[in-house]
């Protein structure tokens, strides 16, 4: 069974993206929001502008109605003028332009001013004012302008204000004001200022509140994808563990029959081989004997190591090994190997605490295949050391340091999984079941280091298993 990877959490650069784009993205709508309400703002003012004039300039007309009404006239030349003229007296007002029902040019105060009709956008029903820029009053003068509105930086206010006589009435005219704008200016600027200090409070506000929310947020899904990568890992894990036993399990029964059946054999050929080399032999023959002896000496003491654990799992015995006792028993089972290869053997235990039998056997078996491993990696005259200590917890430590050319690379990637031996003849499956009878016996290999000075095995045993 292949469990699928969990995605990998995002990145320290990642979440500072995330929160700056959505710190971004809330300062863009904040501006948004604050320019449309900036304009809402300024239309109402300018609008109340505009409206104040029109009610002015209408109570003048209808003040004008009464007085004709009074020698018996509706009407009169000039009357729309007349009445715009005494509304223009509001503070501030530049000049003026007055046009009839009709559109045409009523008269105008400078008198220099176009008497250019308004555009269908200028002609309302309502009254409405605008910024505009001197140049335009200038324009529409065809001149520079009096001598006290100089200032080309001063804003005005352009407002259009419709004519009647009396509330309801029909249209009578219109009439465009040009006013100083540094008031209502400096009230803009004012206004801005105010809506740009309670957007940038409203930002930083929000900015933390983002910051925090998403801090959150975003420590919660990388402890979260965490926790998912480790339940991860041990799943991956105990799925190998698992393939491994059930590919273990089988060749355990396999080979507990193929112990059985080869062991009394194995003994017969050890007693035959002895026999034939006798003295006075050959001696290229003789060498071939001694070594084929020592081969089956070997593996019937391999044999032997394994059904004594096995008859000891099988009877229950119940035994003690100190630590020293261990390592003597492991050395004297490897010896003839290691002096064989010209290795030399040493060991440096310093504690004295006991294993029971169950674990003693299992780590000795361990153990054996580690030291075997450093023998074989080792060059000639070269040295192996077993040490063993108690920690102050309890656990028991044991390493096994050669000082070879270290572990190939493809061993080190699949290390303790069944893979392709490097060594002739081996099976690849050393290391992985020597760390599943690590965890039968309560503990597990580390790697210590492995480099062009030799490898290091460190066999650890948690206390009370």
């Amino acid at each position: 069974m292949t469990v699928p990877a969990s995605p990998s959490p995002p990145g320290r650069a990642t979440q500072l993206i995330v929160v700056g784009l959505t710190v971004a993205v809330f300062a863009a709508v904040l501006a948004f929001v604050t320019l449309q309400l900036r304009g809402g703002l300024r239309e109402q003012i300018l609008s109340g502008k505009a409206e104040t004039l029109a009610a002015v300039a209408s109570m003048q007309l209808a003040n004008g109605a009464e007085a004709l009404a009074e020698v018996g006239l509706t009407d009169a030349p000039g009357e729309l003028l007349a009445a715009v003229l005494k509304a223009s007296k509001y503070r501030g007002v530049l000049a003026i332009r007055v046009f009839d029902a009709g559109r045409r040019f009523s008269g105008a105060l400078p008198l220099e001013l176009s008497d250019e009709p308004p555009s269908a956008e200028e002609w309302t029903t309502r009254p409405f004012a605008r910024m505009r820029a001197r140049e335009k009053l200038q324009t529409l003068a065809g001149a520079p302008a009096p001598a006290d509105a100089l200032a080309t930086d001063e804003p005005l206010i352009e407002a259009w204000v419709p004519l009647r006589r009396t509330e309801g009435a029909p249209l009578a005219g219109v009439a465009q004001f040009w006013i100083v704008g540094d008031e209502l200016a400096a009230e803009f600027t004012s206004l801005d200022r105010r809506l740009a200090l309670q957007a940038g409070i409203a930002w930083l506000a929000g900015a933390v509140v983002i910051v925090l929310v998403l801090g959150w947020a975003l420590r919660r899904l990388a402890a979260a994808n965490h926790v998912l990568e480790a339940r991860t890992e041990d799943l991956q894990r105990a799925n190998r563990e698992l393939v491994l036993t059930a590919k273990t399990s089988a060749l355990g029964t396999v080979t507990a029959h193929l112990i059985h059946e080869i062991k009394n054999p194995l003994a017969g050929l050890e007693v035959f081989m002895a026999s034939q080399a006798e003295p006075g032999g050959r001696e290229e023959s003789g060498r071939e004997l001694a070594a084929a002896t020592e081969l089956t000496r070997r593996l019937r003491t391999m044999i032997n190591d394994v059904v004594g654990v096995l008859r000891d799992e099988q009877h229950g015995a119940h035994f003690d090994l100190t630590c020293t006792e261990l390592a003597q028993v492991t050395f004297e089972r490897v010896r003839p190997e290691a002096n064989l290869a010209g290795v030399r053997l040493v060991a440096d235990i310093v504690a004295e605490a006991s294993l029971p039998g169950r674990r003693a056997n299992l780590t000795g078996l361990v153990l054996r295949n580690l030291i075997q491993n450093a023998v074989e990696a080792s060059p000639p005259a070269g040295i192996v050391r077993l040490t063993g200590r108690t920690t102050q917890d309890g656990r028991w430590e044991f390493s096994v340091e050669d000082r070879g050319s270290g572990l190939a690379e493809s061993v080190r990637a699949r290390l303790f999984q069944p893979c392709a031996s490097t060594k002739p003849g081996g099976s690849g499956l050393g290391l992985a079941l020597s760390q599943q009878l690590a965890q039968q016996a309560g503990g597990r290999i580390e790697l210590v280091k492995s480099d062009a000075e030799g490898t290091c095995f460190r066999l650890v045993l948690e206390p009370d298993v």
